[in-house]
Order: structure tokens, then sequence, then C-alpha cells
């Protein structure tokens, strides 16, 4: 059986799956494997990882709630 994408953002555990992944993502031992002191694109690679992320969870949070509010 399977789940459409409709069905699977409405649910509770999507959106506690998505906060708990952002969780993981900036946590300790993740931040640790990025930051090898290297430079990416003119930064600090641990700085674009961080960027990276949060901009990945915040734009996955809104489409979600988009799709799920019509």
């Amino acid at each position: 059986m399977m789940i459409s994408r409709k069905d699977l953002m409405e649910q509770d555990e999507f959106w506690i799956l998505l906060f708990i992944l952002g969780g993981v993502l900036l946590n300790w031992p993740i931040l640790s494997l990025v930051s090898g002191g290297g430079e990416t694109s003119g930064g600090p690679s641990i700085l674009v990882y961080i960027v990276a992320v949060w901009l990945l969870i915040i734009s996955s949070a809104y489409l979600f709630d988009r799709w799920t509010s019509n």
C-alpha cells in the first residue's frame, strides 16, 4: 500500500521526524565531521554546513505546511 505525499505530510509523526532530523544534523557528532578546518566557498566549512542545514529545514517545513494547507 502506497501512501500519497499529502497523506504523509498531514501526519504528526512526519513533523516530529523533521524536528529530530534537524536536531541530529545540528548536533555535535555530525558537526565534528564537518569541521575539518577547511574552507568552502570562501568561508569556513562549518558555517556553510550550518546555514545549508538550516535552510533545508526551514524550506522543508514551509513546503510541507503549504502542501497540507490546501
